[in-house]
């Protein structure tokens, strides 16, 4: 079993979400769930059920579970106490562990932050590439393959290949087998190679220690408006209505994989809400649910008005987010 670190609640539920959407057995643990949530999730995790426990470092906390084998740092803790306290997590008991961190080129500083005060080499690996991941997917299909052989416990299916073979070459008839069973794994995504880091020296300016954006900070700006006196400046639905607006986060439990997109959840709020979509805020479409920022004093015309609709045919869920 492996623990990963996120810095935020959203992050963990973003992660959580996409992972088991992939086939993995995920649960998240962050402090926006209530103990009972908490004694449900540790209790899986200890029990060996869920192979990957993905939590905040305050969630973490007092964590002692001898059987964990990997530690992946989702992003690069911002202290070298944090770090210490993540990867301290593995090799328990005199047990074999492995400490995993993910980082981007801006983030390199950080590392060498950690490197120097803990008096320690982080050795650099390079993340394997899609033709790396394809190549391990079929070797585990084909030990599985094998498992099944030796088992010899497929006879109802013969008659299928004998159907087939009467039109088919065997290995043809396996092959297309295979490319059956990949596809059920992998799905339709399409998958691109993640850029190397160059190796260069940090960048130490106010920008490069920007934290890095999580996989549901909403973005700050959209398109860039050019020419006119004030020059070109980043803009997006934030500035269609007041800074000073308190604004909610709400969450939709159907996202991509529903085929749901931005214009579909800003249709349904401004229609079945009676809502302008100039006061709707930023929108993050997950692989399977939604945030959506909106006005505090809408929230409640919001959740009652989609509650009895559907988007995009499927009957959805919408409650408050608590961040």
């Amino acid at each position: 079993s492996a623990l990963v670190f996120c810095r935020t609640r959203l992050e963990v539920d973003e992660l959580t979400s996409m992972l088991n959407g992939r086939g993995y057995r995920g649960e998240g643990l962050h402090g926006g769930m209530n103990q009972a949530q908490r004694d449900r999730v540790m209790q899986s995790f200890r029990a060996g059920k869920t192979e990957l426990l993905v939590a905040t470092d305050v969630a973490a906390r007092g964590l002692d579970i001898p059987h964990v084998s990997h530690v992946v740092n989702y992003d690069v803790p911002s202290s070298p106490e944090a770090y210490v306290h993540r990867i301290g997590r593995t090799g328990r008991a005199g047990r074999a562990g492995e400490a995993i961190t993910l980082v981007e080129s801006r983030e390199r500083w950080l590392l060498q932050n950690i490197e120097r005060l803990t008096k320690s080499k982080v050795e650099m690996g390079t993340l394997p590439t899609v033709a790396d991941l394809q190549a391990k997917r079929l070797e585990q299909i084909g030990v599985s393959i094998q498992d099944i052989l030796k088992a010899n416990d497929f006879e109802q299916f013969r008659v299928v290949v004998n159907t087939l073979t009467e039109k088919f070459d065997q290995a043809d008839i396996a092959a297309a087998a295979i490319q059956l069973v990949y596809g059920s794994k992998t799905g339709d995504r399409v998958e691109e190679d993640i850029p190397a880091i160059r190796d260069r020296a940090p960048d130490t300016s106010q920008t490069a220690r920007r934290p890095r954006r999580g996989p549901l900070d909403f973005p700050d700006s959209g398109r860039v408006l050019r020419g006119g006196g004030g020059g070109g400046r980043p803009v997006g639905r934030r500035d269609r209505h007041s800074q000073s607006t308190s604004m909610a986060t709400l969450h939709v439990n159907a996202g991509r994989m529903a085929g749901v997109r931005t214009g579909d959840l800003v249709g349904a709020i401004a229609n079945e809400a009676g809502i302008s979509s100039n006061v709707i805020g930023p929108i993050k479409v997950s692989d399977q649910f939604s945030l959506v920022k909106v006005p505090e004093e809408h929230v409640h015309d919001i959740i009652k008005a989609l509650g009895r609709t559907r988007i995009k045919g499927q009957k959805v869920t919408i409650r408050l987010y608590k961040e």
